[in-house]
């Protein structure tokens, strides 16, 4: 038997996946834009994109309305990080 849907979950979960794409893509785009290698480890923002690319992967139907809250609370940060290491630079 299925599971009923939950419009709610389901709307967070896609609200969510458009807003840290968005946020992977901001970093994304200046690192290409900046010329950096992409495959140089040694460089913090190739780092963050990596662990952007896992937290991308994690299946968000599996987590409960309280852990999408949290997983909001991080892209949340993540994307201030981003527009602060961004600004005033090539973007």
């Amino acid at each position: 038997m299925e599971k009923p849907l939950n419009y709610e979950k389901t709307f967070k979960i896609e609200i969510l996946n458009e807003f840290a794409n968005g946020v992977y893509n901001r970093l994304l785009n200046f690192v290409l834009n900046n010329g950096m290698n992409q495959q140089d480890k040694n460089n913090p923002y190739n780092v963050l994109l990596d662990q952007f690319v896992e937290m991308l992967d994690i299946n968000l139907f599996k987590l409960s309305f309280e852990e999408l809250e949290v997983l909001d609370g991080y892209w949340t940060n993540m994307n201030s990080y981003i527009k602060e290491i961004t600004k005033g630079k090539l973007a």
